[in-house]
């Protein structure tokens, strides 16, 4: 029994050690050799100083700036009153500041699953073109250049979609400024 007890310590032991310690410093140390930008979170930096990720949405309020999805995200029921409401609020807001009552795409008015998604869809950047240039006093179209740069596709066999990543747009946005 003793030695049985012992074999099974040191055997906990050794796994703690091997499985606890030695494989995640040995994953961790490959992924910053090989991989070091993504297992960082692709932190974007100007001038030496960390201003976001490209993979965290983060909410910018200014009428200056593109802005992303809601980053509040609730877990009703897409019938119920209250969600609806949310929603309507939503709406009712962004179409405030963009001074539009035509339709606007879905994902100003919708989170995401996690409230961190950085990027909206190409629709929702050009939704907001208008108030952007007003606000910078600059032509609809050097705002659009601006987001068709920081425009990428992900292709999906025979499906497409075009996303723009906020944090991009604007941090381009605020050199035009300079």
């Amino acid at each position: 029994m003793k030695q049985t007890l012992k074999q099974s310590l040191k055997l906990f032991i050794l796994m703690t050690f091997i499985l606890g310690i030695l494989y995640p410093l040995s994953v961790m140390g490959i992924g910053q050799l090989f991989f070091s930008n993504k297992v960082n979170g692709q932190l974007i930096e100007k001038n030496d100083k960390v201003v976001g990720s490209k993979l965290l949405g983060q909410t910018f309020k200014s009428d200056k700036y593109l802005h992303g999805r809601p980053q509040v995200v609730s877990q009703l029921s897409p019938a119920s009153l209250e969600q609806q409401n949310i929603v309507k609020e939503r709406i009712k807001k962004q179409q405030s500041i963009e001074k539009r009552t035509d339709k606007m795409p879905s994902d100003l008015a919708f989170a995401s699953g996690s409230g961190l998604d950085p990027e909206i869809s190409i629709e929702a950047a050009k939704y907001q073109i208008p108030r952007i240039a007003k606000q910078r006093q600059v032509t609809e179209k050097k705002v659009g250049d601006i987001i068709n740069e920081c425009t990428t596709e992900d292709g999906i066999l025979l499906t497409s979609t075009k996303r723009v990543n906020v944090l991009a747009v604007n941090l381009t946005l605020d050199e035009l400024s300079k």
